[in-house]
């Protein structure tokens, strides 16, 4: 897992003859992987923190992996943000 915890797909593969359909069906993967990957990075620092306070994990441990579900909700939170604000701007624009 990298330190941000979000794996981004190569965008660079997608070539100006790829098609709008693939284009969005790949956005649409893309997306679907991301709020995945942020799923389970949660459940993991879930069950890291129930093993710690059961004894099976240390507390370093579950610390990390707070961290890491952290990093991670903050980035979806920043993409996010970033989405609507791009869409308010779409929005206001006068055509």
């Amino acid at each position: 897992m990298n330190m941000v915890g979000l794996n981004v797909a190569n965008v660079s593969a997608l070539g100006p003859s790829t098609a709008a359909k693939s284009s969005s069906s790949s956005f649409g993967a893309l997306l679907d992987g991301a709020v995945r990957q942020l799923e389970m990075s949660q459940a993991q620092a879930n069950q890291q923190i129930t093993g710690a306070m059961t004894g099976q994990v240390s507390v370093t441990q579950a610390m990390v992996a707070v961290s890491e579900a952290q990093s991670t909700l903050d980035v979806a939170t920043a993409v996010r943000n970033n989405v609507v604000q791009a869409y308010q701007t779409i929005m206001n624009m006068s055509v």
